[in-house]
């Protein structure tokens, strides 16, 4: 039983401790500041964000759920569609939102926590934007993110 214990106490430390202790936390990190958001993300009006669906239904779900945050025009695109029409436009969808090194981090003596880190890439310049955070929460960095990018391109209107 006290191995059971510790093992739930061992998990929920780790989950706040990837987690970097919540929305506060994230709110600082995705900014432009650290080199998450574009400088020059939301200047263009029409620019239409691109959120790239993986194909698991669970995170799909969360991404279009955290979309909500941004009211910018958005697409929802596969991988496979991005050179395809109308897709292949970098000036019409110049920014893709999109997750790059999902990995798992496993403490001794409790459970494997996954975690992803979270970017945008301006596609006409070919340069990605990432803070270096990763998170196991990540339907709630989602939903940070893209209301970071949602206060980001209000500000450039």
């Amino acid at each position: 039983m006290r191995r059971f214990i510790m093992a739930v106490f061992s998990f929920c430390t780790a989950a706040t401790v990837v987690s970097c202790s919540g929305k506060k936390h994230m709110k600082t990190e995705f900014t432009e500041e650290n080199k998450a958001i574009p400088p020059t993300f939301g200047k263009d009006k029409e620019a239409v964000l691109i959120c790239v669906l993986q194909g698991r239904g669970t995170y799909d779900r969360y991404l279009k759920s955290a979309a909500k945050n941004y009211s910018g025009p958005v697409a929802f695109v596969k991988y496979d569609e991005l050179e395809s029409d109308p897709y292949s436009d970098k000036t019409k969808y110049r920014y893709l939102f999109d997750y790059g090194s999902g990995s798992t981090v496993h403490y001794s003596n409790g459970p494997s926590v996954n975690v992803k880190r979270f970017h945008v890439v301006d596609r006409l310049e070919n340069k990605k934007y990432e803070s270096g955070a990763e998170f196991s929460f990540f339907a709630k960095a989602m939903k940070v993110y893209m209301a970071n990018l949602e206060t980001k391109r209000q500000s450039m209107l």
